[in-house]
């Protein structure tokens, strides 16, 4: 699997530039506004060659259900 990561880094006036690497479509911008939505708007943003790649991540979801209760149905 290949290493998704983001980098954010503030400069000496307090601009932030973030930029991701392995994270592919729209799932880059998803993952940006989830981890900085406490911290700053994303005023500009520049797609990159990678961003317009299709995203191949398979993603499981498990879910689980439990009946409660006694008795004869």
């Amino acid at each position: 699997m290949k290493e998704e990561r983001i980098v954010v880094t503030i400069d000496a006036n307090g601009a932030m530039t973030a930029k991701t690497t392995g994270i592919k479509g729209e799932r880059c911008i998803e993952e940006l506004e989830a981890l900085l939505s406490e911290l700053a708007e994303l005023d500009e943003v520049q797609h990159t060659r990678e961003y317009k790649e299709k995203d191949t991540t398979v993603r499981h979801t498990t879910q689980q259900r439990q009946r409660l209760g006694g008795g004869n149905e």
